[in-house]
């Protein structure tokens, strides 16, 4: 297993939801999107202007921001990471402004170092792109992926889930099962997950139940219930999350990662990384972090 077995599916995850993210309306997505949501599609909302289809959205820009500040200081420092964090805002990027990331330049702006009090899942997704270093334990590892959550989001529920997903994963790499990593993983602070063990045995219905709302108690749930639901199936994994609509980028990043560490970049449709607009300068950056020593 190498980085770009883990990371790529990340940014896959982000890219399959770009068509119908932030439509929250079943029939809206079924009449654009009659087949479903099988590759990468141009944003059928106005949330995601000048985008199309192979591009991020806000949530994927900002983890590639994060790869690159890993590649630019070879590692991850917090500090360094906010200062990346707030010269690519600064450019005016085409990327839409979240609230997150509204109300922490803002912050940022008065002279605040401090994050705003969101609850979005996004935070902690971004936290994909540390799995392009090795960390050499669990607690190493943690602590990166809690720190550059927290850069945002002030909500300590973002981070608990921040760390359940890097515990997680590093658990699916070892050779656990997701119920079982999911459950080794689990941390004081973060949403339960009862309800989405119950929806990934249900249907359709069942899982929209969960809530399909950027909100950490709704999103995180149902990205655990769909990993649940498609273990042996990472495909159909995020082609389902796609559909779904809602915040479906924010669940698809942290549900690629996984699906990439149960199963390998070889079980993706080899066009996903063909069709991203910006795979050439992720495989770069990618292939100069596998050079870092553990």
């Amino acid at each position: 297993m190498t980085v770009r077995d883990l990371v790529l599916p990340a940014f896959f995850g982000d890219a399959l939801a770009l068509g119908a993210h932030w439509i929250y309306d079943d029939a809206e997505i079924a009449e654009a999107f009659p087949d479903g949501i099988r590759d990468y599609e141009d944003p059928r909302s106005d949330y995601h202007p000048g985008k199309q289809a192979g591009d991020f959205t806000h949530y994927g820009d900002q983890t590639l921001v994060l790869l690159e500040s890993l590649d630019r200081h070879r590692g991850f420092d917090a500090a360094a990471w906010r200062k990346d964090w707030l010269t690519y805002w600064r450019g005016k990027p085409n990327s839409y402004l979240d609230g997150a990331t509204r109300r922490t330049l803002e912050n940022s702006a008065a002279g605040l170092d401090r994050p705003s009090e969101s609850h979005d899942l996004g935070g902690a997704a971004r936290a994909a792109a540390l799995f392009a270093l090795n960390f050499s334990n669990d607690d190493e590892a943690v602590a990166a992926a809690r720190a550059q959550t927290h850069l945002t989001h002030g909500d300590p529920r973002v981070p608990a889930v921040a760390e359940f997903i890097t515990l997680a994963t590093r658990r699916v790499l070892e050779g656990a099962s997701f119920a079982h990593a999911f459950e080794s993983a689990a941390t004081e602070g973060m949403p339960d997950l009862a309800a989405a063990h119950e929806a990934a045995q249900g249907s359709d219905e069942d899982l929209t139940n969960l809530g399909l709302s950027c909100d950490v108690a709704k999103a995180f749930p149902l990205m655990v219930a769909l990993a649940l639901k498609h273990e042996s199936d990472p495909v159909a994994a995020l082609r389902e999350n796609a559909r779904l609509g809602g915040d479906s980028a924010a669940r698809g990043i942290p549900l690629g990662l996984l699906m990439g560490a149960k199963h390998g970049l070889a079980a993706f449709p080899s066009v996903w990384s063909g069709k991203l607009t910006k795979f050439d300068r992720i495989s770069s950056v990618l292939d100069r972090l596998a050079l870092l020593p553990a």
